[in-house]
């Protein structure tokens, strides 16, 4: 319990340390609604450049929205992202557009027919510690084998609600098993980004606010295979990003790691 405790207390001050390097990378990710119907196809490229990770993912939504997310790394000394954006158009015309600077802490939220919101988040500066969006995939990638031994680690995320703002959220391995995917079954791992916001601030704000999964391939070294988040806001339906697509997966045979210790 005691060692549980101080590793949570001790890595999230000093960032996430790279354990996988990234580098050049093209795949193909598909989206499922809830029910694990096919909403959109996907292609994602990362490549290195100006000695940073760079990340782009493109959505064709069946409906006729495209999405598209970017992001940059950096990889030395330690992990840390350095920008993001997400935008949402349908057609030609942009229905809603997400960034922020994590080097300024300079956010910006637009909705279509709204006034740009817009603010200075300073947790955002604290580079290595603060994420957002796809950035969580390469940090919990990275933390994977701590989260193994059990208890939690807490970082930043940046949210809109859609005004910008900064959460404490905790991330944890809550189980362990085997997942379908493509025809295969494979040994997976999934690790709970869990918000640590007050009840009466999600009263306040009217907001739900729920917990997002990413599964990783296990042994070593882990791969992304699937996340269950919300498409952009914390209140938008949860959608599933996997990393092989065909038929519908099966939900995981897994089982939950022995109890750990919370703090």
């Amino acid at each position: 319990m005691l060692a549980a405790a101080a590793m949570c207390a001790s890595l999230p001050a000093r960032g996430v340390p790279l354990r996988w390097p990234e580098g050049t990378l093209r795949g193909f990710p598909v989206v499922r609604d809830a029910s694990g119907r096919q909403i959109a196809s996907g292609t994602l490229t990362q490549w290195i450049e100006d000695g940073n990770l760079h990340v782009s993912a493109t959505y064709e939504f069946k409906d006729g929205r495209t999405v598209e997310e970017k992001t940059v790394l950096q990889q030395h000394p330690e992990l840390a992202q350095l920008r993001w954006s997400w935008e949402e158009r349908k057609g030609s015309e942009v229905q809603r557009s997400y960034s922020v600077d994590f080097t300024t802490g300079h956010a910006v939220a637009h909705k279509r027919g709204e006034d740009v919101r817009e603010d200075r988040l300073d947790d955002a500066r604290k580079l290595g510690q603060a994420f957002a969006g796809v950035g969580f995939m390469y940090a919990v990638k990275n933390l994977a084998a701590d989260l193994e031994k059990g208890g939690e680690i807490e970082l930043i995320a940046v949210a809109f609600t859609p005004k910008p703002r900064t959460v404490t959220v905790s991330v944890r391995r809550d189980q362990e098993g085997s997942l379908a995917m493509g025809g295969r079954t494979l040994g997976a791992d999934r690790f709970v980004i869990h918000p640590e916001i007050p009840l009466a601030f999600i009263a306040k704000l009217f907001v739900k606010a729920p917990d997002q999964y990413l599964w990783f391939y296990q042994p070593s070294p882990p791969a992304f295979l699937r996340a269950d988040i919300p498409l952009a806001e914390p209140s938008d339906p949860i959608v599933r990003i996997e990393l092989i697509g065909g038929p519908e997966a099966s939900q995981p045979q897994s089982r939950r790691p022995p109890a750990r210790s919370r703090r």
